[in-house]
């Protein structure tokens, strides 16, 4: 079999470099390579003007998968010129031209939060300018009901066509696009929960060399087990500022006064910093580089996770690995995914996150939530990687 996989869904995206999303699209392709050369020939295209990840396009030049540089030529070429029989996206862009009658199309919906929570709030304070807060006034006003129609067909594109095989990463996410397109009530949409790199045998994007963590907390100025962490905090849909002002006002009462707050993935601190009064706990970081996410991951005291909308939720699955307790929204997919490993709040409440960030500081609620963060990791872990298999699988079936 002869498979063209997008490499591009790996890529950043528009609102941020690294994400869900392009995370699930690299471990697929690293599980696929495995296969190159016995039960496929593996094709890929990427975007030379965007960032890749290195180790990709070196385990291309070692196992000599070609690679196509969409510079250079488009989707449609590719599959005029080398006849793949499957082509098989992470998060397949329907504007790249992909002519599915050509092709076997298969592709990952990881979920449809666009629907299930187009608009909030506190999408007001994520606005750079008076154009950005006025355009999302509008879409959250008058012009709602056309965007949301709008979004409705824009995904239908892609879970309602015949021509295009869809899967999808957890139970919360099939039955959202059953609800929200009745249509495919009797389409067969398989459910493999969402992979991460602990499920590849003999690969991790990561490192930690001796006295690295040191070096990486020190210079931060960090004590291990003295921060909380959140994260990807320059989307609004993650609900980082609710968190943030959740920690300042329990600051502002006299609680925690031994911790700090981590925040990465902030690229405007002043959407954050704006009327802070306890500036002195927090320490606000842009995007950070894999090596650091996962020290700070290691040597949290405890992981929030405020996210409005998830279809499947890797950071506190990656949390758990070390035994990290977590806070979490009780919404969407994130309780599938961590059972009674987390405590969850509601997303909307600043006042039911700090009373879950006060239970975290208990310390026998704390270790207790520990204990069970590492058992359920092994249970996720083991379910992530058969359905890693699974998924290889039936992409080569």
């Amino acid at each position: 079999m002869k498979l063209l996989y997008d490499l591009t869904a790996t890529q950043p995206s528009p609102e941020s470099k690294f994400h869900g999303g392009g995370a699930y699209g690299e471990v697929v392709f690293f599980a696929l390579a495995e296969e190159h050369g016995k039960k496929v020939e593996l094709l890929c295209y990427y975007d030379s003007k965007s960032y890749i990840n290195p180790d990709i396009k070196a385990l291309c030049e070692k196992k000599e998968i070609r690679l196509f540089d969409l510079q250079e030529t488009t989707v449609s070429n590719i599959i005029e010129s080398e006849k793949p029989d499957r082509f098989y996206s992470a998060m397949l862009n329907l504007n790249q031209g992909i002519p599915l009658e050509r092709t076997e199309v298969f592709t990952t919906v990881h979920g449809l939060r666009t629907l299930e929570m187009p608009f909030d709030r506190i999408m007001l304070e994520y606005a750079s300018n008076l154009k950005e807060k006025i355009k999302f006034r509008l879409f959250m006003g008058i012009a709602k009901t056309y965007y949301l129609k709008k979004l409705h067909a824009i995904n239908g594109r892609l879970v309602t066509n015949d021509k295009i095989n869809v899967i999808t990463i957890s139970n919360h996410s099939l039955f959202s696009i059953k609800s929200f397109y009745p249509e495919t009530k009797d389409k067969t949409i398989p459910v493999f929960a969402s992979p991460s790199f602990a499920q590849l045998d003999g690969y991790s994007p990561v490192q930690i060399k001796n006295g690295e963590e040191e070096k990486i907390l020190s210079g931060l100025q960090l004590n291990e087990k003295k921060f909380f962490l959140i994260t990807s905090a320059a989307r609004w849909a993650k609900n980082a500022l609710r968190a943030v002002r959740a920690f300042d006002d329990l600051f502002q009462k006299g609680f925690a006064q031994d911790y700090k707050v981590v925040v990465t993935g902030v690229t405007r601190k002043s959407i954050f910093a704006k009327n802070l009064r306890n500036p002195e706990h927090f320490v606000f970081l842009d995007y950070v580089d894999r090596t650091t996410l996962e020290v700070l991951t290691k040597a949290e005291y405890a992981f929030i996770y405020p996210s409005l909308n998830e279809g499947f939720g890797y950071p506190p699955v990656e949390a758990m690995k070390y035994g990290v307790p977590s806070a979490a929204s009780g919404s969407s997919s994130i309780p599938e995914v961590c059972a009674d490993a987390a405590l969850y709040f509601d997303p909307y409440s600043i006042s039911e996150i700090e009373n879950r960030i006060l239970q975290l500081l208990d310390k026998n609620q704390h270790e207790k939530l520990s204990r069970k963060a590492s058992e359920r990791f092994i249970e996720v872990s083991k379910k992530q990687k058969e359905d890693l298999s699974a998924l290889v699988s039936y992409l080569l079936k």
